[in-house]
């Protein structure tokens, strides 16, 4: 396996890599078939061996644009946030597995909106009382809305911003949050 290199978050993937984060999948990558980025979710469609990683000048955006961006980075916190609690709160050891492989790629999202946006320092938000969520399954129920969200979010807005890749990006990682709600569902 050579080295390629996911063109949405910038990451390479390899043999020592492919299978990280394994548990925020249906279809799990393996060393002979990758088929997601192990780091941001993205299709293998957008992986290369030589093109740069989608990139923009954040300075070219209007400020709606600029503040969608921004709503995205605290949206995909949010959500990492949330499932890094979740992972310490719930009882199955695969779903811990698969909440913190989800905060992980939740993560990698804000990341790469951090990146398009110009943006320096991830926000800190405050913190929330998941108390009321005292089972797996409203957790995982509580998963699949948030991703739910996450998808009408990048569904509406990938048509308001005004810059072409911009709006790929937030397509490609709707594609990933629509898999996100099929593996929080099929766990309940």
């Amino acid at each position: 396996m050579t080295n390629i290199k996911c063109l949405v978050c910038g990451k390479y993937v390899n043999e020592n890599n492919y299978n990280f984060n394994n548990e925020a999948f249906i279809d799990k990558n393996k060393k002979n078939s990758i088929i997601y980025c192990p780091f941001c979710g993205a299709s293998s469609i957008y992986f290369s061996e030589s093109r740069e990683v989608y990139n923009v000048n954040p300075k070219e955006f209007d400020e709606s644009t600029l503040k969608i961006v921004d709503h995205a980075v605290k949206l995909e916190v949010f959500n990492g946030d949330f499932y890094l609690e979740a992972a310490k709160m719930c009882k199955s050891d695969k779903v811990e597995a698969m909440f913190k492989s989800l905060s992980n790629i939740e993560y990698e999202h804000a990341k790469i909106h951090m990146r398009l946006g110009g943006f320096n320092n991830k926000p800190v938000l405050r913190n929330m009382d998941y108390s009321n969520y005292d089972t797996d399954e409203k957790l995982l129920k509580a998963a699949s809305m948030r991703e739910e969200h996450a998808v009408k979010y990048y569904n509406k807005y990938s048509k308001e911003i005004n810059n072409e890749v911009l709006s790929k990006v937030f397509k490609i990682l709707r594609d990933v949050e629509k898999i996100h709600i099929q593996l929080t569902l099929d766990e309940i």
